[in-house]
């Protein structure tokens, strides 16, 4: 036993390698580079999903497996590391940054929540809309980390009214009131309100009631299903999304075509599905948590209010950042519009893409002043002997900022999935892989996409998204291609049903953050989220079988990747050379 126990102390060391010699077999089979390839994949996914190696640190396996393996060149794998989606994600993650630097979200985030009324109903709703707003743009750890802060405030101010209340009801002495309130606060002794929330000790919170217990599951679960769904609204809101439009612009243009998954194309497909999901989800909250009454209550809003004044005023500079996010999204909705129009055709065709626009604005970011006043790099205030000396300004964003604070492991887990998906792809093992699954091939569509969808969302409760989407998105677009079907077909409800990830706390950082509240336990996360995944796989199967398809084509394969066809043209080509030589 006791050797057990010093095993269990470095079982990442075991699992590193072990792995390696227990995947060995495969590149025994028959010496060909898709299993080399294969291998390389098991390894990877073994680590990702045991997470033995921090996540982005696997993500950088590649360059050492597949040119050791013989698959692919270091110079080949290398260079899927820094694609045009690549710079198109790191220009919205930095965005991101200057928009919590200069407190933008917060302050978002608090006017909702005070326009929306304090009755429960509201309340939740409150919640759940700034947060998905916000994990539209920015990281869904960031949004969710944001709002609980806020989320504690109102539930403390809930809990003494609640408290009082009871006394008054019963009628309690000084004495026992005093109790009360000095065993309230030592319960509530070690919780951090700004974010830094307690473990294990929080789970000692005192309920006055079950309404009050109720409340507090339901405006805590409610944040991280809302940060969860707004990722899936626009194509900067997740990691699984860029990773997928990397992918899939990578696969169309191996037969010479362009995907158009873009920033209008997934806003226009994917936002109305994140709407209905927000709407279901804040209904099944109501339902399962009963918090439909109109009782309001003045003291939530004063926390609202009191949140807010320390924000103060709104500043130059967030107004600054209002201006260039509206500048952004503006260029990016009207780079290619449907019919053929769009700003994009002013230029040479496929030379201007996402990242365009969102490095164009990166930059002015990095020159715009912070301060209105000096925006001449002049203060008349700062003077030395007498004299008016310059002095910079700070710009919206330094470099200093970016360095510090970049998700830079967020980064190079997407390279790593580009870089995956391209080895996957050249070797040939995507088509070996989805060649093979032709137990679906006598399937329904609509059916093969909800049991996929399902599969998938549930097994993201135990992997990382971004590490799932980078091992899936590849072998699923070849799977369609060999059934004869749209890429995209598969692609955009696999990707999406990465994000309903609600039932495991492990499952995503927002579930996690929630959970240490100390509100929530296990079986309350799972019950909830168990129905809300199904039910929002539901509308995203729904969502790809309607409006998608008709707005996308995905009912219908690209000529171009016919493959009967593509051999057909390959074999007349080869004929008619051999008898233009024979004739000469």
């Amino acid at each position: 036993m006791a050797v057990l126990k010093d095993l269990m102390k470095v079982w990442k060391t075991i699992v590193l390698l072990v792995v390696p010699i227990v995947a060995s077999p495969i590149l025994t089979i028959d010496g060909s580079k898709e299993m080399a390839c294969l291998y390389g994949v098991v390894v990877m996914a073994s680590y990702w999903i045991t997470e033995a190696l921090p996540l982005a640190v696997t993500a950088f396996l590649p360059i050492v497996l597949f040119p050791v393996l013989g698959v692919a060149s270091a110079t080949t794998v290398g260079a899927s590391y820094v694609k045009d989606a690549a710079i198109f994600s790191f220009s919205c993650l930095v965005f991101a940054m200057c928009v919590e630097r200069w407190q933008l979200h917060k302050r978002i985030a608090l006017c909702t929540l005070l326009l929306m009324g304090s009755s429960p109903k509201w309340l939740v709703l409150g919640f759940m809309l700034p947060t998905w707003f916000l994990s539209m743009w920015v990281n869904n750890t960031s949004a969710t980390a944001m709002m609980i802060p806020v989320v504690i405030a109102v539930l403390d101010q809930l809990h003494e009214l609640d408290v009082s209340k009871q006394q008054t009801a019963v009628g309690v002495d000084k004495e026992d009131e005093a109790l009360t309130k000095k065993e309230h606060n030592n319960a509530e002794e070690g919780r951090n309100v700004n974010l830094k929330i307690a473990t294990s000790d929080t789970r000692l919170h005192q309920y006055p009631n079950e309404k009050y217990k109720s409340m507090c599951k339901a405006l805590s679960l409610c944040v991280c299903y809302a940060a969860g769904l707004g990722g899936i609204g626009s194509i900067t809101g997740s990691s699984t999304n860029l990773i997928m439009q990397g992918q899939a612009d990578a696969i169309f243009a191996a037969y010479g075509l362009n995907s158009g998954v873009n920033f209008l194309t997934w806003l226009m497909c994917c936002f109305p599905a994140s709407v209905f999901c927000l709407i279901v989800a804040w209904i099944w909250e109501l339902v399962k948590w009963e918090c439909g009454d109109k009782e309001t209550t003045e003291a939530t809003r004063n926390v609202v209010r009191a949140h807010l004044k320390q924000l103060g005023p709104p500043s130059f500079a967030e107004k600054a950042v209002v201006v260039h996010f509206i500048i952004m999204v503006s260029l990016w909705l009207t780079m290619e519009i449907p019919g053929g129009t769009g700003w994009s055709y002013f230029f040479k065709p496929g030379f201007v893409n996402n990242s365009t626009p969102g490095l164009l604005i990166l930059l002015s970011l990095f020159m715009f002043p912070s301060k209105r006043l000096e925006v001449f790099c002049w203060s008349p205030e700062n003077k030395e002997n007498g004299k008016t000396l310059p002095r910079s300004v700070p710009a919206l964003l330094d470099w200093k900022v970016v360095q510090e604070h970049f998700p830079w492991g967020t980064w190079f887990l997407l390279g790593g999935g580009y870089a995956l998906a391209s080895v996957c792809q050249d070797s040939g093992l995507s088509l070996w892989i989805g060649s093979r699954m032709s137990v679906f091939a006598g399937m329904e569509p609509w059916l093969m996409v909800l049991i996929l969808s399902l599969a998938i969302s549930f097994m993201t409760e135990i992997t990382s998204n971004a590490a799932s989407a980078s091992i899936l998105c590849p072998i699923l677009a070849e799977l369609a291609i060999s059934l004869r079907m749209n890429p995209l077909y598969l692609l955009y409800p696999a990707v999406l049903a990465c994000s309903m990830a609600f039932i495991l706390p492990v499952a995503t950082p927002p579930n996690a953050i929630v959970f240490a509240t100390g509100h929530i336990k296990v079986k309350d996360m799972a019950k909830a989220g168990f129905v809300l995944n199904i039910l929002c796989v539901g509308i995203i199967n729904i969502a790809v079988n309607t409006w998608m398809t008709a707005l996308l084509h995905l009912d219908h394969l690209p000529l171009e990747m016919h493959r009967e066809l593509n051999i057909s043209l390959q074999i007349s080509g080869g004929t008619q050379d051999v008898f233009n030589t024979t004739l000469q």
